[in-house]
């Protein structure tokens, strides 16, 4: 199966998608192509070669700001907010969430990830899961607890030479 990963625009088909979230639908359906075309966030949507305009899974990119401490060794005595990527949404429609396309959309948000510190300074990929029990998703690509005193907040990240050697791979 052979699937595009792109940038959304006008021609693809927002309203037939459903991840059964809600609050994700909605955002591709209503916000996702207004705030890409403003360079508020990017969108990128995964489709079928054979269907490029029917959306099977999207996720959202943002500029981040870290403003607490990051449980690095390397950023421990670095003056704060340092620079990073955010992972704001991703999203499988309910027809292809056993088909390894969520795997797709992290590899490639990754990527662009390492792309982006290319060209300027980032410290890394951050997300915050919908819920605990999305978290051993992340944990499988090396993503670490953001701050790892606090049990409450889920938000993980994935340091850029990970990402880099993951792009690379």
């Amino acid at each position: 199966m052979s699937i595009i990963i792109e940038e959304i625009n006008r021609q693809h088909n927002r309203k037939g998608f459903d991840s059964g979230v809600t609050e994700l639908n909605l955002f591709l359906q209503q916000q996702a192509r207004q705030k890409t075309a403003k360079n508020i966030s990017k969108t990128y949507v995964a489709c079928r070669e054979t269907d490029p305009i029917a959306i099977i899974g999207y996720y959202t990119l943002i500029g981040y700001s870290v403003t607490t401490p990051v449980a690095h060794k390397h950023y421990a005595n670095y003056p704060h907010p340092l620079s990073a990527v955010k992972l704001a949404r991703l999203a499988v429609d309910r027809s292809q969430q056993t088909q390894r396309i969520g795997e797709r959309l992290l590899i490639d948000a990754i990527y662009r990830t390492a792309l982006v510190a290319q060209q300027i300074s980032v410290i890394g990929l951050f997300v915050d899961p919908m819920t605990p029990n999305v978290i051993p998703f992340y944990q499988q690509y090396g993503f670490l607890p953001a701050d790892s005193g606090d049990q409450i907040r889920l938000e993980m990240w994935l340091p850029i030479k990970t990402c880099i050697e993951i792009a690379s791979l």
